[in-house]
């Protein structure tokens, strides 16, 4: 008796399996989600080689929701209704990129979206193992969650640019600049929810689309990015000597360095973000003599002091020392202890102004 349990059992279970899902007959599926009310797309096949089961389902699954997305932006290209939210859309972008493009010119900010409240489904037919995804949305549910989904990127770009504000009101130009250029991407993502939802929804308007609060937001964004486009100014200040005589190759060589992270240098403490004052000297150590050659060494002694002009704060004071030989005389030695010093230098002020 419980061998015949388990045998109706296992029947039943692989009649459940077996049995055909409403949308699997093709004028069942255009009956229940009819073009009038759903997008949908559908993907059919069988396993690949050594592929399992489970892996062979997910990627018709991806392959359904692929087709999805092709009909739906198939009818937002062939779609003739919201012409004028269309081309205002359509100006917004242009303006905005056209203002970004310059700060952001390695930021990909086109968007491939994903579908809001779409479903999907597979069955397998157990006689043949053939495959067949269906995957659907219905056309109020997404309009549901497009307008959703644009309420909370906004929410999220404005607290993008809350704390991109801060950052430069607290003279922190690099991390701001970051961030901002992180930002972008929100807006192509704010841009795309809209272009859908004014394509899908024909009574959507400036209000549904929320279009203002996304020129509000876009201004102020392309506000910062201005500000920003100049990168961090720093004033420099360098004495160097090398015996009496000024050594002018350290400054240059600090600058060639602080250039790479996008610095501006100004002529006025006043009007930097950071300003940066090195005092630098060579002295005489020792010679060494081995074997009848020569051996000159000197010591380049240097004190660096880093101020954040926004907050008028000293960062960084610190003092350094390096050494350099040469066999050419205490000259050369001191040049050499130049070259070693200024990288050390270089990377001080650099942490100090990437914090």
């Amino acid at each position: 008796m419980k061998k015949l349990f388990i045998i109706l059992l296992s029947t039943l279970s692989l009649t459940a399996f077996a049995q055909q899902p409403d949308w699997y007959d093709s004028y069942t599926r255009r009956t229940l989600y009819s073009a009038e009310n759903y997008f949908t797309g559908l993907a059919e096949g069988q396993r690949i080689g050594s592929e399992t089961t489970e892996a062979a389902i997910l990627r018709l699954k991806d392959a359904a929701r692929v087709e999805t997305l092709s009909t739906i932006r198939v009818h937002v290209q062939n779609t003739t209704t919201n012409k004028a939210l269309s081309q205002t859309l359509r100006t917004m972008e242009g303006t905005f990129r056209q203002s970004t493009r310059e700060f952001a010119s390695d930021t990909k900010t086109s968007v491939d979206m994903e579908i809001p409240g779409l479903k999907t489904e597979a069955w397998r037919d157990p006689q043949t193992g053939y495959i067949t995804a269906f995957a659907y949305v219905k056309k109020a549910t997404l309009i549901r969650q497009l307008e959703k989904q644009i309420t909370v990127l906004l929410t999220k770009a404005e607290t993008s640019l809350d704390q991109i504000e801060q950052l430069v009101a607290n003279g922190q130009k690099l991390q701001a600049r970051d961030l901002a250029t992180k930002a972008l991407p929100q807006f192509a993502e704010v841009d795309e929810a809209q272009k859908l939802l004014a394509a899908v929804e024909e009574n959507a308007d400036e209000e549904s689309l929320q279009l203002q609060e996304t020129r509000a937001l876009q201004h102020r964004l392309t506000d910062i990015i201005a500000r920003l486009r100049n990168g961090i100014n720093v004033f420099l200040s360098v004495n160097a000597y090398m015996f009496g005589s000024k050594y002018a190759a350290l400054k240059s060589e600090i600058e060639g360095e602080l250039s790479k992270m996008g610095c501006t240098f100004v002529s006025n403490a006043s009007q930097s973000d950071w300003a940066v004052f090195v005092t630098a000297s060579a002295r005489e150590y020792n010679v060494y003599e081995a074997g009848g050659i020569k051996q000159y060494f000197c010591y380049v002694d240097a004190k660096i002091t880093v101020d954040k002009t926004v907050t008028e704060q000293r960062i960084y004071e610190n003092q350094m020392s390096e050494k350099g030989g040469h066999t050419l005389g205490y000259e050369q030695a001191a040049r050499q202890a130049y070259r070693d010093i200024s990288p050390r230098i270089s990377k001080i002020i650099k942490e100090q102004i990437n914090q």
